[in-house]
């Protein structure tokens, strides 16, 4: 059906000569579920349908009438017919598998009866109708049921991490910007050192981009450093020093999008803004055994509203239940391997938990390849001192310090070459490395060359290793 359960995709199958629900023989497989999704994609030619849940809607004794496949004739039999809801979108294109149907069309509901010239399907097609239609109404309804135990769950449960003791909006902003992309264990060290270095959002403000970045050197993601410092010279000149208070101008500072307004709002100041993160979303996928992709914006859209009531709801708790939905997400409702449903507070309203659906949930759009890039690296050394320079094109790690490099793999030769085209006088190539570096949509395949030299041209700033290690932020990929 469609997402809006009015119309029903249906082909003209040969055997019945009529419109009828798509299905097929699943002899032999062990996942019916995904069986019934691939039937869809070739019979219909519908490329992304998916599940509506992982509930069988029906089991059903089906008469099939003699007829003839492949040349040979086939007797009357029965089917043991098990159906599940699925969802397509109208917009695809649709086409007919000949060997089976004649045609492929969205018939309304209301128009189902002029289609089908089989009485008895008539009332099963009623039947499965009302049965996703009823689905449907108990998705959208099961995370009306989660407050109450998530706020009984996460006082006992809570893990004792260094931000969960501040309130006010400075530290939690901060710690909220460092654990994206980023795990907890890695960021509480960076955590406390941060707050020593830049204690309040004045003393961030005050501070250099160079001196952010020494700070943040590891955690990967520079542009969030940037949007520190440049969120906080927002505070400190727009608001006085004072964090804003509401949803919308905490949402304006640089680097701040829905989820961190909604932590920093809902925590801070008791605002009813849910943190819609991947936690967030794998948790409501499988509270409501829907195998919409979670990455496509209408899921978090939807989400976020569904849990807005439940926040107005709990005024006074709107801080807490954004901390057990993200304790939730880490520690109980785990995105890889088996999670710990025995343990978890939502256990008996999980409506994937009771349809088996735990393992196949949450779904995600398929990920593009990441492109590959090569690069030569130089580490220039003379007298002691190592060329490095900032990146100034814009894009990947803008505005940060790397070593000398160019596009390509050189061979020792060109190397030298391109070192003398820089005026370093090369004296020596001492060594060759070669690593990788994954960012999330590129991967980096570095050759590095390690040449002494015999002068400092000025077209890079010179460093000794100790400066670089005390002053220089020098990315992942670099260091």
């Amino acid at each position: 059906m469609n997402p809006a359960l009015d119309a029903v995709l249906m082909v003209h199958h040969n055997i019945y000569h009529s419109f009828s629900w798509t299905g097929e023989h699943a002899d032999g497989s062990t996942d019916l579920l995904w069986k019934a999704v691939q039937e869809v994609r070739e019979e219909t030619g519908v490329q992304k349908p998916f599940p509506l849940s992982g509930a069988i809607l029906s089991i059903d004794l089906l008469p099939v009438p003699a007829h003839q496949k492949h040349g040979a004739a086939v007797p009357a039999h029965v089917h043991y017919n098990i159906t599940y809801g699925i969802i397509a979108s109208q917009k695809e294109t649709c086409r007919v598998k000949q060997d089976e149907n004649s045609a492929v069309q969205w018939i309304p509901i209301d128009a189902i009866q002029d289609a089908c010239n089989e009485p008895h399907m008539l009332l099963i097609y009623e039947k499965l109708i009302e049965r996703m239609h009823q689905c449907q109404a108990q998705q959208q309804s099961a995370l009306q049921g989660i407050a109450a135990p998530l706020l009984r769950w996460y006082p006992s449960h809570a893990r004792d991490l260094p931000w969960r003791h501040a309130k006010e909006p400075y530290p939690v902003w901060i710690s909220e910007i460092m654990l994206q992309q980023t795990l907890v264990e890695a960021v509480k060290d960076y955590y406390r050192r941060f707050l020593a270095q830049f204690p309040d959002v004045q003393s961030l403000a005050n501070a250099t981009q160079d001196q952010v970045n020494k700070q943040w050197e590891g955690l990967g993601y520079y542009n969030r450093a940037a949007n520190l410092r440049n969120a906080a010279i927002a505070i400190v000149t727009e608001y006085g020093g004072s964090f804003p208070s509401t949803w919308e101008r905490i949402r304006q500072l640089p680097g701040i999008g829905d989820y961190t307004a909604g932590a920093v709002g809902s925590i801070c100041f008791s605002l009813p803004t849910p943190a819609v993160d991947g936690n967030v979303l794998r948790v409501a996928a499988r509270v409501t055994d829907c195998f919409c992709e979670i990455d496509r914006p209408q899921m978090k859209a939807s989400v976020t509203k569904a849990l807005a009531v439940q926040y107005q709801q709990h005024p006074n708790d709107c801080g807490t239940l954004t901390q057990a939905l993200m304790e939730l997400g880490a520690t109980v409702c785990l995105p890889n391997g088996q999670p710990h449903c025995d343990a978890c507070p939502l256990e008996a309203i999980c409506l994937a938990h009771q349809n088996h659906d735990v393992l196949r949930l949450p779904q995600h759009v398929e990920k593009k390849k990441r492109c590959i890039e090569q690069y030569t690296v130089f580490i220039l050394c003379c007298d002691g001192k190592y060329a490095i320079r900032k990146r100034t094109e814009k894009g990947l790690l803008h505005g940060l310090w790397e070593y000398p490099n160019i596009p390509g793999i050189c061979s020792e030769t060109e190397a030298i070459q391109q070192a003398r085209a820089w005026q370093c006088k090369p004296l020596d190539l001492t060594k060759t490395v070669e690593w990788q570096h994954i960012f999330t949509h590129v991967e980096w395949e570095l050759y590095g060359v390690f040449l002494t030299c015999g002068q400092q041209p000025n077209a890079f700033v010179w460093k000794t290793a100790e400066e670089i290690a005390a002053e220089i932020s020098l990315p992942t990929a670099f260091r």
